[in-house]
């Protein structure tokens, strides 16, 4: 059996701004890099140990991993993986998130943006591909919000894309025999 840990990045400027950024290779800002180091901390506290670290090619989340990297003084490399990038938002990246985003991105309607199945058979596939491959390891895997949503819209019937994850909030997932199961969601270590 694997156990995932589906942690989302720091955050950025188009995060405080409420910008979608999809694909937008944006950095973590200084309260980006400070919840980084502080939910690193915190799983090292609570001696949450990592066989392997997986992370999204862009910047904002393989920033975040590094700093889980550092605190636990690993050698570790971090793995990329290019299918657990973010959601291309078609041409609602660069946008507000306002009303009409919300309606739109639940019901598949923006412009050239990546459907929501096809990013849930993406993701889904990437994160088996892992299991596979890494039978009976504990995985942290830094990702995006909608790689999270994705996952939770896919496996629990009560979450939506326009739920809110908190940045550097932790997912657990198990798989086991071929079958996802979320364990706990939307954990804030930074409370």
């Amino acid at each position: 059996m694997n156990t995932i840990c589906m942690m989302r990045h720091g955050e950025t400027d188009a995060n405080k701004k409420f910008i979608v950024q999809g694909r937008m290779d944006n950095p973590l800002n200084e309260n980006g890099k400070d919840q980084a180091q502080r939910t690193a901390a915190y799983l090292r506290k609570n001696h949450e140990e990592f066989d392997l670290i997986v992370s999204s090619p862009l910047r904002r989340a393989y920033d975040t991993a590094r700093f889980i990297v550092a605190e636990y003084g690993s050698t570790k490399p971090i793995l990329i993986h290019s299918n657990l990038t973010e959601r291309n938002f078609g041409d609602y990246d660069g946008k507000k998130i306002d009303d009409e985003y919300s309606r739109l991105v639940t019901t598949d309607q923006i412009p050239n943006m990546e459907k929501n199945q096809d990013l849930e058979n993406r993701v889904m596939t990437a994160l088996k591909e892992l299991c596979d491959r890494y039978p009976d390891k504990k995985i942290l895997v830094v990702v995006h919000s909608h790689v999270i949503k994705s996952v939770l819209v896919h496996l629990l019937p009560e979450f939506t894309y326009t739920s809110y994850l908190f940045n550097c909030s932790l997912n657990y997932l198990s798989y086991d025999k071929g079958v996802f199961q979320v364990l706990a969601y939307n954990i804030n270590p930074l409370n």
